[in-house]
């Protein structure tokens, strides 16, 4: 005989195990939220590590970045100054490259020299005119240079070929700016070559024998001084010439050439060939590209036709005449 199982007991016995089977529903829910759960939670630990390491690279990138922009702002402003200081040395460099070469240029390609000459009489009068000398034909006519302690040897050398040479030199006319390029002039190196090219048909006698030497004591017919002193007219040769009014003669021509250190050797030659010109008795040419020009420009400081024209007229007995030159 089969057991009854009262009503309740049944209905109680189906909810225990629909509860157990909810229970164990739950529970693997809640396993998988957890395993989940986990899981995001290893993904956020992952993230916020990689945040926390890319913070610290941006960190670490911020303060290279800082230190570069320190850097070069410091390397910039030692550049600005390194940069003016050279601009400040250049312009003082320059500044004193212009001046030298203004200098240069002044006083060696262009051969720029002043000269003066004073012609004095023996009451101590000065006359601005032409005077001849008056010697014998034939006779020696010293021109000396004064010993002292600028006289070397490459200076003597200078001196003995501006009195002494022969030598001649064909310029083009149009070097001078005084004619076309197919016709040329005779120009003299020294005094010696250019006076005796001279004819000898002249009332007074040209002095031609010349003759150089050193003296002590300072003697000779023209004396040649060499100084380092400076003209207070910043001239760099002068003449002067002591005369017989009376006579209307030469006696005596004293050369002075100033601030010879400084001067080259072609600059020594075409300083005194001027003064030497004075010496024989010229004056100043008003042509400015010939040699007896009061300031010497013409890179071509040569004793010119013109010059020997004008001594020619001189010994002829035309004083304090003016000659026209040709060319």
């Amino acid at each position: 005989m089969s057991q009854l199982i009262p009503i309740n007991e049944s209905y109680k016995r189906r909810e225990a195990q629909q509860e157990k089977l909810l229970l164990i529903a739950l529970t693997d829910i809640l396993e998988k939220n957890k395993k989940e759960s986990d899981k995001l939670t290893v993904k956020l630990e992952n993230k916020i590590s990689k945040n926390d390491q890319e913070t610290r690279e941006l960190k670490q990138v911020k303060e290279i970045l800082t230190e570069t922009i320190l850097f070069k702002n410091t390397v910039h402003q030692k550049t600005n100054r390194n940069f003016y200081f050279i601009i400040s040395f250049l312009s003082v460099f320059i500044a004193i490259i212009i001046s030298t070469t203004v200098f240069n240029i002044e006083n060696e390609d262009q051969n720029i020299f002043s000269s003066n000459f004073l012609i004095q009489n023996l009451r101590g009068d000065t006359i601005d005119t032409w005077i001849a000398w008056k010697i014998v034909k034939g006779d020696i006519f010293h021109v000396n240079v004064k010993h002292s302690q600028y006289v070397t040897q490459e200076r003597l050398d200078a001196i003995s070929e501006t009195i002494m040479s022969t030598k001649k030199l064909e310029i083009s006319d149009s070097l001078l700016h005084k004619g076309l390029k197919n016709s040329a002039s005779t120009y003299y190196v020294g005094w010696f070559g250019a006076l005796n090219a001279i004819d000898d048909n002249t009332e007074l006698s040209i002095p031609k024998n010349l003759n150089f030497d050193v003296t002590d004591k300072g003697e000779g017919d023209i004396l040649i001084e060499l100084s380092n002193l400076s003209n207070s007219d910043g001239y760099s040769g002068f003449t002067k010439a002591i005369v017989d009014d009376a006579e209307n003669q030469i006696l005596k021509s004293t050369i002075t050439i100033y601030d010879i250190e400084r001067l080259s050797t072609e600059q020594l030659k075409t300083i005194l060939r001027h003064e030497l010109g004075h010496g024989f008795g010229l004056a100043h040419s008003s042509a400015p590209e010939d040699l007896m020009a009061p300031t010497i420009t013409s890179n071509y400081p040569y004793i010119s036709e013109c010059d020997l024209d004008a001594i020619t007229l001189l010994y002829d007995g035309g004083e304090s005449s003016q000659v026209i030159c040709k060319k």
